[in-house]
């Protein structure tokens, strides 16, 4: 049961084990458990960009893996579509999640901001696959190996 929530303007992530739950708000008794942060498209974004999380390093496949492990109200998790991504980008979402962001922060918890690059679930082709800019909302390629500091996890569920 969980009483006393710090209100957020977008919903927060909480990880135990392979588990996910999501609450309005901030549980500064889970404070531990914290992930991430929900995307209006439901799509889940740990809080910080980079490897971490059980995932050594943000390859598009070492990320797949881990997404399929995590499980959220009984069903496995994927790569977020480069679609669903765009389609609920943009200003509204960005405010929200620096609203989210600054709660965190005057509470002790690090976040980076409205950043980073997601992969998708689509491929272009053997090696390469989608990835979304989050700061910008463009949809671009890399090769799958390939890794970056700015690379953000995240985590849909259908």
């Amino acid at each position: 049961m969980t009483t006393n929530l710090i209100a957020t303007a977008l919903p927060l992530v909480y990880r135990k084990d392979n588990e996910f739950e999501v609450l309005d708000g901030l549980d500064m008794n889970r404070k531990k458990e914290l992930w991430g942060i929900q995307l209006l498209s439901g799509v889940m974004v740990a809080l910080k960009c980079g490897p971490g999380n059980n995932v050594s390093a943000t390859t598009w496949g070492k990320v797949k893996r881990f997404a399929e492990k995590m499980r959220f109200k009984g069903e496995p998790g994927s790569l977020p579509s480069k679609d669903v991504l765009r389609k609920h980008w943009g200003n509204k979402e960005e405010v929200k999640f620096a609203a989210t962001v600054d709660v965190l922060e005057e509470n002790g918890i690090e976040a980076e901001g409205y950043r980073g690059w997601i992969w998708c679930s689509e491929k272009c082709c053997p090696n390469y696959a989608y990835y979304f800019d989050l700061r910008y909302g463009d949809i671009s390629w890399s090769n799958q190996l390939c890794t970056n500091d700015g690379d953000r996890i995240a985590i849909a569920f259908n």
